[in-house]
């Protein structure tokens, strides 16, 4: 077998378990957001943001715990990409152009999610190496 056969065919089990992954995540994420409100009530608003910001975390802390090739492609691009929804934060915007009163608050999350994301990353980068 020609060795580009053999990456493409690496590739693909990559794609393969990202795929996997994300359908695993967003499953998780999106039970979180239903059972939220039962469990924190009004807190609930921050979920998302709780979300993402923790993917943000484990994604830098499976980043320094330098996975294999195929170990990343399950853990970050697929399970905590599925688990995290960047896109939430928008549809909250679009949402709460109908409620004009939760406008502050919900701007707030997301430029919290958009700017914390960073330094949360590299905290668990820095937790992974630090293990």
């Amino acid at each position: 077998m020609a060795w580009w056969k053999v990456g493409e065919k690496r590739m693909m089990v990559q794609v393969v378990m990202a795929g996997g992954g994300a359908f695993f995540g967003s499953i998780g994420r999106y039970a979180l957001l239903q059972w939220a409100p039962k469990w924190f009530g009004k807190a609930s608003k921050w979920m998302v943001m709780v979300i993402n910001l923790s993917a943000a975390f484990l994604i830098g802390l499976a980043y320094g715990l330098k996975l294999g090739d195929v170990a990343s492609a399950f853990w970050m691009a697929g399970i905590l990409g599925g688990y995290s929804t960047f896109s939430a934060p928008i549809v909250e915007l679009v949402d709460a152009l109908q409620a004009p009163s939760e406008l502050p608050l919900v701007v707030g999350k997301t430029v919290l999610a958009f700017a914390g994301g960073l330094p949360v990353l590299m905290a668990g980068i820095w937790v992974a190496q630090n293990l």
